[in-house]
């Protein structure tokens, strides 16, 4: 197809594009007589002999790029913050901290993870709900910046851990606004949900945390959508954020410390998804906040941005191998050795009402022309859902061809349902400097045995009722 033949493009055409894309961003071909995709300067053929298949693989110049890349739109005086639920592997937080980011957790595991990886504590924020009293206890002796409350109930809990450890927590208050975020994948605020302070409560919550002398308010959190394609409207959503920043000021009493504006950058997984407009919302961004910065109730404030799969998804790439080709009523099946157990996004089994595939190659043919879109790639599990897609521009594959799956950096392993028919877990590899670091084993068969344990023998030797 011409470049300009627009009247031939096809969304599967369209994924395919941008799975090449990608291919060249993590290192494309090494050179030689094979024409080996070589991602990081590693040949893929010897990731996969050294360590099995299926794996998922992280390539570390591109995690850092894409931090310092936000980092320079933002502008002086703004914050990244990298959300840990997005992927909480310790080799990858080691490349986001180096590069310049804080960390947002929402989990004791992976406020572990951040101090493991070296973050700050100041540098690190706790959000999200139902925190235990012991993950509030772990987050107050680490002495983060603020953990991020999202209840009247959860500060009075927050104080009594506090004056229990003898320590000043900083608290920041996650507010749930009346005006919703439009132009999103996933709303999480702006309507009635589990998230967050209502506004309304603002006041009173302020009022709330003033009461403890072992608290300090830091200042505010609002995180109301992901997946957001549309600049403008996410700037005028910021905007909103500021005036609420003016308002928790207010109510504190003096300046606030920090403001938390969320993220929610959209990351193209599907064949109409354009790339986020990073360097217009930047401009829009900072033209609309730095007057408020002028503000003596936010002239001190840490601005920060808190960004998950936007930093890590197009850096990870999951590798699972062909096991079975085969032919079904004129329709080719491509049957891998991982699934919807090791990538519940992209097999569409995390909550999409419409499943769409992610870009997808034959990794062991890159330069293969693709079929027509009549080949069907599935995983090994016993579930019609186990598919990465039904109609996909596949080139001709073999058993033994190695399948890449891209935009896999994030919610991928930690998403999944690893324990679904009890295969091996994934290996986890990084790239950097053309070499490959092994970050986690792949699992063995008996593995699944490990931290359980059976009943104990009858006195007819068996463990069943009679």
């Amino acid at each position: 197809m011409s470049p300009g033949d627009e009247s031939k493009t096809s969304p599967q055409s369209a994924q395919v594009e941008k799975a090449r894309n990608l291919l060249r961003r993590f290192g494309g071909l090494a050179d030689g007589p094979k024409g080996e995709f070589a991602p990081g300067g590693a040949p893929l053929s010897r990731i996969a002999e050294d360590y099995g298949t299926p794996f998922y693989l992280y390539h570390a110049g591109m995690l850092a790029d894409r931090v310092q890349r936000v980092r320079e739109a933002l502008g002086e005086g703004f914050e990244v913050s990298f959300s840990v639920k997005a992927n909480p592997s310790l080799a990858v937080g080691q490349v986001i901290k180096d590069a310049g980011a804080g960390a947002e957790v929402a989990s004791a595991g992976e406020l572990a993870v951040a101090e493991a990886a070296g973050f700050d504590a100041d540098d690190i924020l706790f959000a999200g709900p139902a925190k235990t009293d012991d993950e509030l206890r772990r987050a107050v002796r680490s002495g983060i910046l603020a953990i991020n409350v999202e209840s009247l109930g959860e500060i009075d809990r927050l104080a009594a851990v506090a004056e229990s450890e003898g320590k000043e927590a900083g608290v920041g208050l996650r507010l749930n606004p009346e005006a919703q975020l439009m132009g999103s994948g996933m709303r999480m605020g702006g309507t009635v949900g589990q998230f967050g302070l209502d506004q309304s409560d603002l006041a009173e919550a302020a009022e709330r945390v003033k009461s403890y002398p072992q608290l300090k308010l830091k200042g505010i959190h609002v995180y109301t959508a992901t997946q957001v394609f549309e600049a403008d409207p996410l700037v005028e959503h910021c905007r909103n954020i500021a005036e609420l920043a003016l308002q928790a000021a207010d109510a504190a009493g003096e300046p606030l410390q920090m403001v938390d504006f969320g993220g929610g950058f959209g990351v193209p997984y599907f064949e109409k998804d354009q790339e986020f407009e990073l360097e217009r919302f930047a401009e829009g961004f900072r033209e609309t906040i730095t007057p408020y910065k002028a503000d003596e109730r936010l002239a001190g404030a840490r601005m920060i941005f808190e960004l998950g799969r936007y930093l890590v998804a197009d850096a990870g790439l999951y590798v699972t191998r062909a096991v079975d080709v085969k032919e079904v009523r004129g329709k080719t099946f491509v049957v891998t050795d991982g699934g919807m157990n090791h990538h519940l996004t992209a097999t569409g089994n995390m909550g999409q009402v419409f499943r769409k595939p992610y870009p997808l190659l034959n990794l062991s043919r890159p330069e293969a022309d693709p079929e027509e879109a009549e080949v069907a790639v599935a995983g090994p599990c016993c579930t019609p859902l186990d598919m990465f897609g039904t109609s996909l521009p596949l080139a001709e594959t073999e058993v033994g061809d190695l399948i890449g799956v891209f935009y896999s950096g994030a919610y991928g392993y930690s998403a999944s349902n690893l324990g679904f028919l009890s295969h091996p877990t994934p290996a986890e590899v990084m790239v950097r400097d053309g070499e490959a670091h092994l970050l986690r084993q792949g699992g063995r068969p008996e593995d699944v045995l490990a931290q359980q344990a059976g009943l104990p023998a009858t006195s007819h030797g068996s463990s069943a009722a009679g």
